[in-house]
């Protein structure tokens, strides 16, 4: 599929979700915003965030490419790593709490020799 406008987008984004028999409600929960939120980006409204844009998709495994006509210099483009991290799953493993963010810090010595 060509992405070339907003709307195009959107109408990504509602497929993907129906398909899951998702209901805007359920997505906008899952993102964290509005179900009006959802019901304007799915329209194709052009000034949705980036950012939230992009966790809609990867909310519904969609992955996005980009490939140019022409050449391009790519020497400032980082590729991202294909793997993800799940905050989720780092929270699950029952990390403990670093040993300097568990003990109060001592203040630094001050005018006097106070502490």
């Amino acid at each position: 599929m060509f992405i070339r406008r907003p709307s195009d987008i959107g109408l990504l984004v509602k497929a993907a979700r129906k398909a899951r028999s998702m209901s805007q409600d359920d997505l906008a929960r899952r993102l964290g915003v509005s179900r009006l939120w959802i019901n304007e980006f799915e329209g194709g409204k052009p000034t949705a965030r980036l950012d939230l844009v992009l966790r809609a998709l990867a909310e519904l495994d969609i992955t996005l490419t980009a490939q140019t006509d022409g050449p391009i210099d790519g020497g400032d483009l980082v590729e991202t790593p294909t793997d993800t991290i799940d905050i989720d799953d780092i929270a699950d493993t029952g990390l403990s709490t670093p040993k300097a963010l568990r003990e109060p810090r001592t203040p630094a010595v001050t005018k006097r020799g106070r502490r």
